[in-house]
């Protein structure tokens, strides 16, 4: 259930700093969202990684709730991704410099 908490705690901190991007389109917030994709990737391979030595060690409470626990570790990464979609569109803009080129 620690493990659930604290991925729980980075997705949210995800969500926030992708509301930030979103509203304001920091390039620099959005690669510090970018890195905390990748940061969640692994914590959220690390607790399916953890989960499933659980099962294999025959742990009863695991193997009770393996398929919701799997579960939510898979939505919560779904979720993630959608959150973190966000830093992807400002990195892609153009900076506003290049257009001034032009006139």
């Amino acid at each position: 259930m620690k493990e659930l908490d604290a991925l729980y705690e980075q997705l949210l901190s995800n969500l926030k700093l992708a509301m930030s991007v979103f509203f304001s389109g920091d390039v620099t917030s959005a690669r510090r969202l970018r890195r905390s994709k990748h940061r969640f990737r692994i914590l959220n391979r690390r607790y399916s990684h953890a989960h499933v030595d659980r099962l294999h060690q025959q742990n009863v409470q695991s193997i009770e709730t393996s398929s919701l626990h799997l579960g939510l570790l898979g939505d919560m990464q779904r979720l993630n991704s959608l959150f973190c979609s966000v830093a992807y569109s400002v990195l892609e803009q153009p900076d506003e410099d290049e257009g001034r080129d032009e006139y």
